[in-house]
Parts: C-alpha cells; structure tokens; sequence
C-alpha cells in the first residue's frame, strides 16, 4: 500500500467511522460499472439457536448479488431494489454445543460486473 493511499483510507475511516471494504478485482482498469460498495449491513451481533435471524444490507446501485458467508457456509439475500438486500434465517435449533461460539460473518456484495466487496463482522451463536 503506497503512504498516499494509507492516508486516504485512514481519513476515510475517521471520516465514515469504519474501514472501507475490501475489493477482489482482476484487471489494469477500473469496472466499466464502477466499483460496488456496501453502504450499510444491519444484523444482529448475538443470534440464539432456534431463534430467527433478519437483517438488511444497503449497497451502490451496481450490486447484482449479496451473500452473508460463516466459515464455508455462504446464503444468497433476497434483492428487495436496487442495492437493497433482505435475509431471513432461522437458526437450527439442534445446534450442538461445540458450534455455539463467535464466528467471523463475511458479507460480500458482486457487482455486474464481478467485482467482489467484503465486510467482516463479528457475531456470537448462543
């Protein structure tokens, strides 16, 4: 990462209060689309087994697909409008013990054009 491009995200992080996502794209040039973004996700940090679990995620108008990833478990959400996005999710209520911990919840919002952007949050399964 070059100083100038350090200093920008660490003002962009001051500016928005969190860190930007971060990007997979191939190629020289930008997307013909633009870049997409993640504007938003609501979800809750503390989900209960048996319990259901809903949530939104707010993104640029560019985003074709959004999907919440745990481990090597991924769900698509439902595109409501553009770069709006819904899940509903019921929690299996068999979850056995040793699966009720914190994970690290990946959100990744794909552009029309493929580009992937991804945020990372922490939740607890109780």
């Amino acid at each position: 990462m070059t100083p100038m491009l350090a200093v920008l995200s660490l003002v962009l992080v001051l500016a928005v209060g969190e860190s930007p996502g971060e990007y997979a794209h191939v190629g020289p040039t930008p997307p013909p689309h633009g870049y997409p973004a993640i504007k938003s996700v609501e979800l809750p940090t503390e989900v209960h087994a048996g319990r259901p679990v809903t949530g939104t995620v707010e993104t640029s108008d560019n985003v074709q697909y959004v999907e919440a990833r745990i481990d090597y478990r991924s769900l698509a959400m439902h595109e409501d409008a553009p770069g709006k996005f819904s899940i509903s999710y019921t929690v299996p209520w068999w979850l056995p013990p040793w699966l009720r911990h914190a994970y690290a919840l990946q959100i990744v919002a794909r552009s029309v054009d493929g580009v992937e952007v991804w945020r990372t949050i922490p939740i607890t399964v109780r």
